[in-house]
């Protein structure tokens, strides 16, 4: 039988060591990824729902002018009907 030489030996060790690096560096990257992911997705949500509520607010502004004009319309009408 024949003995691998200490140098062989200690490369296959450097080898299987760096893929478990490599491995880790990649899990690494992945959940970065996954959390820029998901932060990107609440920014989006958020820009989402701001939007919405800038629409409802502008649809209740709308609403509230409408509102005016009505009940200023019928004090006309009920100020011709007393003439």
């Amino acid at each position: 039988m024949q003995a691998h030489r200490p140098s062989t030996f200690t490369f296959f060790i450097f080898i299987a060591g760096s893929h478990e690096l490599e491995k880790d560096v990649v899990k690494k990257k992945m959940k970065s990824y996954g959390k820029a992911n998901t932060e990107s997705k609440i920014v989006m949500k958020k820009s989402i729902i701001q939007s919405g509520d800038e629409n409802i607010q502008l649809y209740q502004d709308d609403q509230n002018s409408l509102q005016e004009k009505l009940q200023k319309l019928n004090e006309k009408q009920q100020g011709l009907a007393m003439r």
